[in-house]
């Protein structure tokens, strides 16, 4: 009996971590940037990235696209145009091309973030309903 309340207790945290990391699929999309922090470590790059928009597209391309302050709609893409991603579900980072950018992506109290490992900025990010 007490072997099974174990076994049963082991089960249920390996599916709550595993409930917790994300796939290929549930990165692909649109990602908003709702807030940058650390932004001492990279002050120019922080300003550009508040409010821009990831997309990180099915065929595995990549861009960014930086707010502009000309209009409440006007974005500009900042990615090399054959930029790519690729996603390493063991470690939950996304690596993209043609660029030196890699994403560790991690959730926390219901948000997800993807933190620049070479800037040290940390991206809060939500995909729009």
């Amino acid at each position: 009996m007490k072997n099974a309340i174990m076994l049963f207790v082991l089960a249920l945290f390996a599916t709550s971590i595993h409930s917790q990391s994300l796939t290929q699929k549930d990165l692909t999309g649109t990602w908003l940037v709702t807030n940058v922090e650390n932004s001492s470590s990279n002050p120019k790059m922080a300003a550009a990235m508040q409010k821009a928009v990831i997309n990180l597209y099915a065929d595995n391309s990549f861009e960014i696209k930086e707010k502009q302050d000309d209009g409440p709609y006007s974005y500009k893409t900042t990615t090399n145009k054959n930029a790519t991603w690729s996603y390493n579900p063991s470690t939950q980072t996304i690596s993209i091309t043609q660029s030196k950018m890699t994403l560790k992506v991690s959730q926390s109290g219901g948000k997800t973030y993807f933190t620049d490992s070479n800037s040290g900025l940390k991206f809060e990010v939500s995909q729009p309903m």
